[in-house]
């Protein structure tokens, strides 16, 4: 969480949020997740504590959390879905793998000076931004090379 010593209702109330007893448990289980998760892993990782929740209130949870920036949202295109993670404020881009939708984060980011070049020649202020490259990992790319061959 962006600040340890806040409550989870708390850190909620800060941004906006009222608080409720769904949106407490879905803050919790993406705070708790090591990996990006789709709203459907979400929803089974839910039905284990509360079988009354229904996969559209937790879309409609998910983009509450999403307009008011507490969650990040990116579309795997392989299979069109989309996956969540809480927004930890920790600059990162990912590597997409088109086949398995591993997901693999780059630590340093090679956009900076590009950002800066882009902000001076458009003198546009640049806050944020987002880069997600897509392609094979090793293990598909080379499933892949063996398919072809047969």
């Amino acid at each position: 969480m962006e600040h340890e010593h806040l409550t989870t209702k708390e850190y909620l109330n800060n941004h906006g949020i009222k608080t409720t007893k769904q949106r407490t448990l879905i803050f919790n289980i993406l705070n708790q997740a090591k990996k990006v998760m789709t709203a459907e892993a979400i929803y089974f990782e839910l039905r284990k504590v509360d079988d009354s929740l229904s996969l559209s209130t937790i879309y409609r949870v998910l983009n509450l959390f999403v307009d008011k920036g507490l969650v990040l949202s990116s579309n795997l295109p392989a299979t069109n879905k989309c996956v969540f993670e809480l927004n930890r404020l920790v600059h990162q881009h990912h590597l997409v793998c088109l086949k398995c939708q591993k997901i693999v984060y780059i630590n340093d980011c090679p956009l900076t000076e590009f950002e800066r070049q882009v902000e001076q020649e458009t003198n546009f202020n640049i806050v944020n931004h987002k880069l997600e490259m897509y392609g094979y990992c090793n293990n598909c790319k080379e499933t892949s090379k063996d398919l072809s061959i047969d």
